[in-house]
């Protein structure tokens, strides 16, 4: 057993409990324990791995407490637990961070400046310096206990052999494919994007809205007028779509160039005519849009860009049902090298593709007049030739969601290239067949990863980087129609006929791998294609790869599918998706059973966080500041895990006072019991109940039915709605109601029956509450027990789940102390507003109970109402009648009147306990023991001493004192006080 002496000092401290129970996990083991527990059945959690580029703040703090309250519920229901760690190490993430460390602004510079073999140490470097802070700060110092110290990483070899294994696989099956395809790129970081990682980075975006005037090949003065938000892609257009179904009309429009024909949707028409600020037009012509097909043009900038006077079967106007009449002109200008549908209409009707951007955003030679210039600058550069020319029809701008960089920010570029993808869209049946089969949380957003799953697309997964994994795929120098790809290291060594001499750590990575050389009887030399993988590749073989199930295959069998994983919600189109699909594709089924999707976290303005904003809140911050229980405790009980929660570090300190109520009521308990040697082990609820009075048999019901609502609200994941029941339990209920109810009861003196009641039905409640409430708060819960509970078990965290006593739950008694407590609470409110202290006793009440079925059961507990309120008579009534002594307050479930009139009586009754409480400070004051009686010594006026004499055994019980009028001869403390306007002198000394 541990030598930590765990004291409950008069004040809560989170940060000293935390300091204490972290040296006592440490040296007893316990979280070890706790993971080692065997239970009757497994739980099975898959740790979504966070990106070790950067330090860990509230945001995920608020995913891994989640986690951690999850797993801490289910190891008390009785499950040994599957909590395996993970990280995510690879990716654009961490080279980001490495190029703005190292200075780079470039690929280019990477190999020209850096060298990727120090880029590659340099990122794993970087890894390994933000796990310290990781494991320390997002894991351990949260209280979360993952294992860490078996945690998988993706940049390992045995990971990485998993994703080698998982595309091999896919080639096997016919899904590997290599394709000319219009993609989202990053210039920034040049490479190319998936779908899933797109949808990651939208944001708002004002770009250029311009009409363009397309002159009609032969028709002098004839235009065809087509609207783009991308100015710089009309250097490739190869094409004008129009709607085959759709009204257009020719319009002889008047403007300062004179008479011009202009073809337009109809619908469209005068949106545009108002945008270009025409006022005088006619229409000449009215058509269906499958007429105009076969309308040749002459392309804007023919001379320009040369290469397009080599196109012959370019520049015509095509019928195309994918144009839509909601905005713009209804006509599309066609740029099969950068737009999706753009590119299989080029496909189908076999126009030029002509892609005049690098994958860095700089136009190339095809660009003519616009080579070596930035895609950016070419918006600029057209908008001005336009304008120049006479074939701008308006200039505009458009505010909308653009898509940007997931890591970066950079805005995206489409355009063609030859990439690697897996054909997962061949699989779009099996995979939402297996997703309906899982239980999603909430079930509100189901609908959005249903829809990206139904509506997938082929997954691009070749990445122009160096820090990932490098795709296994090799092709023949001799035949490039030969592709290879590799499953394993050891099947990679068998074929080499040149390996550098590293270890497999490296080996695994570039540029390393690129220097391995290959030879098979078929060809005498394999190239690899010089990609690496998708990250979320990475990830989301995670439940395999994660305990190299390849090798490991029966405690793989034990594990998949997953019982649980849980990220936010922009991992249904990441993580969540990954997952999906690499297991579908692998072993034809879904990895996990349940998803508990999270929200995101706002700052308290409701504001993004960012770090160039400076308003992000990091992980450290938080527990030096405020400690981890009470972010926990926040985080958990203000908004349900799905919602965006607002983090306002102001409100700490209300989940601070929370802790301390928990912390005093303890040390309440604790100080009574052992002044009256009171030993829980040897008493039971079962033993007490035949002598417990009203407000015991309610506390055992509301402490039953709240624990019995926290179990359900944790079945269902509503960890906000479990963490306020058992806040109020706390706060409401044994402390604002049942230690307020039992103090007179415990204040008597020597050792009775009653007290026995008190003393056994609080510590169970208290037991249970701190058990329970471990889930939540680890900290303070376990340095609670160790000084309260002191049972069998080591650990609040090793101990068992408490039982749910049913037979006990009366809710009609817990309806009538609802009304009860409501009532004082207005009396309170009225007190307030006159003025009128608590302590100051008053005459009487009325209480009307609004719900007839508890009016009796009410009537049973008036004498608490009374003692609660303070006032010497109350009754009931069906009618309140209030006349002018009396002030009336309304609630839910019962209304009062209140007699605010105090006579003489009344008065010294409440001198009496102002001078009781000043007499009570000072005994704290002086560290008196609780038993111990004294002598009080009064000076002060003649109506204080007549206060005395009329209230001295009231007095004098209560300070378990003493009182006089002399001089003290050997005083402990002196002190004087102020009490209603008059001065009063109190000394008090040892009996």
């Amino acid at each position: 057993m541990s030598a930590i002496d765990f004291k409950l000092g008069s004040r809560y401290d989170p940060l000293k409990v935390e300091e204490v129970v972290l040296k006592f996990w440490d040296e007893a083991k316990i979280p070890e324990k706790w993971r080692s527990f065997k239970g009757e059945g497994l739980f099975t959690f898959l740790e979504g791995p966070p990106t070790t580029n950067g330090f860990p703040h509230v945001g995920h703090v608020r995913g891994r407490t989640y986690k951690d309250i999850v797993l801490r519920y289910m190891r008390l229901k009785g499950y040994s637990l599957w909590v395996q760690g993970g990280w995510d190490e690879q990716g654009l993430p961490v080279e980001i961070e490495v190029e703005r460390r190292l200075g780079v602004k470039t690929k280019k510079d990477i190999f020209d400046k850096i060298g990727a073999e120090r880029f590659s140490e340099e990122c794993n470097s970087l890894v390994d310096y933000y796990l310290k802070y990781w494991v320390e700060d997002g894991t351990k110092r949260l209280g979360l206990w993952l294992d860490v110290e078996h945690a998988y990483e993706t940049r390992r070899p045995y990971y990485i052999e998993h994703v080698w294994a998982f595309i091999k696989n896919m080639h096997e099956k016919g899904l590997l494919t290599e394709d000319y395809r219009v993609l989202p790129f990053c210039p920034r970081c040049e490479t190319a994007l998936s779908d899933a990682e797109v949808d990651q980075g939208y944001e708002d975006r004002e770009d250029p809205s311009i009409f363009v005037k397309f002159p009609v090949d032969g028709s002098e003065g004839v235009y065809l007028v087509i609207w783009t938000t991308t100015p710089w892609t009309l250097i490739d257009n190869e094409a004008v779509a129009v709607n085959p179904d759709a009204d257009y009309v020719l319009v002889r429009v008047k403007g300062s160039n004179g008479t011009e024909y202009w073809w337009l949707a109809e619908r469209l028409m005068q949106s545009v005519l108002n945008a270009a600020n025409v006022k005088e037009f006619e229409i000449v012509k009215r058509v269906k849009g499958s007429e105009l097909e076969g309308i040749r043009y002459i392309h804007v900038f023919l001379n320009e860009v040369p290469i397009h006077k080599t196109h012959s079967n370019a520049h015509y106007v095509i019928a195309e049902p994918f144009v839509t009449l909601e905005e713009g002109s209804g006509l599309v200008h066609i740029a099969p090298a950068h737009g999706p549908e753009d590119f299989e209409a080029g496909r189908r009707r076999n126009l030029p593709i002509t892609n005049s951007v690098e994958i860095n955003g700089v136009f190339n030679s095809n660009g003519g007049v616009f080579n070596g210039m930035y895609w950016l600058d070419v918006n600029r550069r057209v908008i001005e030739e336009l304008r120049h020319r006479g074939l701008l029809a308006h200039q505009g701008t458009v505010m909308h969601r653009y898509p940007h960089c997931w890591r970066c920010g950079t805005p995206l570029i489409y355009r063609t290239d030859r990439q690697w993808f897996i054909r997962i869209s061949s699989l779009r049946g099996s995979l939402v067949n297996e997703l309906s089969k899982v239980r999603i949380i909430p079930q509100s957003l189901r609908n959005r990863f249903d829809d990206w799953v139904a509506n997938i697309r082929d997954w691009v997964i070749s990445r122009s980087r160096i820090w990932g994994t490098p795709l296994p795929i090799w092709r023949c120098r001799d035949d490039p129609s030969k592709v290879m790809v590799i499953g394993s290291i050891e099947e990679l060594r068998k074929l080499a006929v040149e390996l550098p001499n590293v270890p497999d750590e490296k080996l695994i990575h570039r540029p390393w791998i690129d220097m391995v050389k290959l030879r098979t009887p078929d060809c005498s030399e394999w190239v690899r294609e010089p990609f690496v993988g998708d990250v979320w590749l990475d990830s989301g073989v995670a439940w395999i790869a994660g305990v190299d199930g390849l090798r490991n295959r029966e405690l793989w069998s034990k594990l998949y599918p997953y019982d649980w994983v849980t990220e936010a919600v922009d991992q249904t189109r990441g993580w969540f998706y990954s997952l999906l699909a690499t297991s579908v594709a692998w072993m034809g089924k879904a990895p996990y059973k349940t998803i508990l999707i999270t929200g995101h976290v706002v700052d308290k303005y409701g504001q993004k966080m960012s770090k160039s904003k400076g308003n992000v809140i990091w992980a450290r911050d938080l527990m030096s500041r405020y400690g981890a229980d009470v972010t926990r405790l926040y985080l958990a009980s203000k908004a349900a895990p799905w919602e965006t929660l607002p983090v306002n570090p102001d409100e700490f300190s209300g989940i601070r006072n929370i802790l301390t109520v928990l912390w005093n009521s303890v040390r309440f308990a604790d100080m009574y019991m052992r002044l009256d040697n009171y030993d829980p082990r040897g008493h039971s609820i079962n033993e007490v109940l035949p002598k417990a009075k009203s407000e015991d048999k309610w506390m055992l019901s509301r402490y039953f039915s709240r624990l019995s609502r926290i179990t359900q609200y944790l079945d269902e994941f509503r960890i906000h709605e479990a963490a306020r029941e058992w806040i109020s339990l706390i706060v409401d209920d044994v402390s604002h109601g049942y230690i307020r109810l039992i103090r007179r009861r415990v204040w008597v003196e020597g050792s009775d029956d009653d007290k026995l009641v008190v003393y056994t039905v609080l510590y169970n409640v208290l037991k249970g509450a701190i058990v329970i409430g471990s889930v939540f708060t680890p900290f303070i819960t376990e340095y609670l027990y160790k000084a309260f509970v002191r049972d069998a078990a080591d650990s609040v965290h090793l101990a068992p789940m408490p039982e749910i006593r049913r037979d006990l739950i009366n809710e009609r008694l817990e309806k009538a102390y609802d009304a009860i407590f409501e009532a004082f609470s207005l009396t309170a409110a009225i007190r307030n507003n006159l003025g009128i202290k608590l302590r100051w006793p008053l005459s009487d009440m009325q209480v009307k109970v609004k719900n007839s079925e508890i009016t009796e059961t009410v009537r049973e507990l008036l004498d608490q109402l009374s003692f609660l309120s303070n006032v010497k008579q109350v009754r009931l009534t069906n009618e309140l009648q209030c006349g002018n002594d009396y002030v009336k307050a309304e609630g839910v479930l019962v209304d009062v009147c209140l007699n605010k009139v105090i006579n003489e009586d009344l008065y010294h009754e409440a001198m009496a306990r102002e001078l009781i409480r000043r007499i009570q400070v000072m005994r704290s004051k002086a560290n008196l023991d609780l038993e111990e009686r004294i002598r009080v010594y009064i000076t002060a006026d003649d109506e204080v001493k007549k206060t005395v004499e009329r209230m001295r055994s009231m007095i004098e019980n209560e300070v378990r004192g003493t009182v006089l009028f002399s001089e003290p001869s050997k005083p402990v403390l002196t002190m004087d006080w102020d009490i209603e306007d008059k001065r009063v002198k109190i000394s008090i000394e040892r009996s």
